[in-house]
């Protein structure tokens, strides 16, 4: 069976700031020499409402394993597809900037809702997307590595199986509280 968190082609690892997501990259590091292959990378976007235990998970996996983390946030700008800026650790929004910008930004207040995901949309896929696009890859949601367990069946049967490499591992919750449990740091909220 091939590695599925063999890295073969361009592919952007959407790192949630979460345990699971952690873990997929770890697993990526592992099957790719231990570090990040010149044809991928690995982008956090930062709504602003982010806990600060977040943030300082984030730093410390990019500080721990030596990756690169592309640190990403929403910001408003008459050109949709310049509506994000690159952050870090230190710069990121702790007060719920991207976000507040995001609900107002056509000037209409348009509150996030389980029908309508703005959140998701504005501020993690079309700005990852932007992001992208603006260093000159020609993104697309194929290319994307999404940190979804095997035992989360509703969330990964939205997504193609490729996109899941936690799913085709058959990775579950319990794989990933054993990697944390034995592991130097981890994220600092239960």
């Amino acid at each position: 069976m091939a590695d599925p968190f063999k890295i073969l082609e361009p592919t952007v690892i959407s790192f949630s700031g979460g345990r699971t997501s952690a873990y997929m990259l770890w697993r990526v590091l592992q099957s790719n020499g231990g570090k990040l292959p010149k044809d991928a990378i690995v982008c956090f976007a930062n709504t602003g409402k982010e806990m600060e235990e977040t943030l300082e998970f984030v730093r410390d996996c990019e500080t721990n394993w030596n990756v690169p983390i592309v640190w990403l946030e929403y910001t408003t700008h008459k050109t949709p597809k310049k509506r994000f800026k690159v952050v870090n650790f230190e710069t990121a929004s702790r007060d719920g900037e991207p976000f507040a910008m995001s609900i107002d930004q056509n000037g209409k207040p348009y509150l996030p809702n389980p029908v309508a995901r703005i959140c998701t949309i504005n501020l993690k896929i079309r700005v990852i997307d932007h992001y992208c696009k603006s260093i000159g890859w020609k993104h697309n949601e194929h290319m994307d590595w999404v940190g979804i367990r095997a035992d989360e069946p509703r969330r990964a049967a939205k997504i193609d199986i490729a996109r899941l490499p936690l799913v085709s591992d058959n990775i579950s919750a319990e794989h990933i509280g054993e990697f944390w449990k034995n592991n130097s740091f981890d994220l600092k909220l239960s």
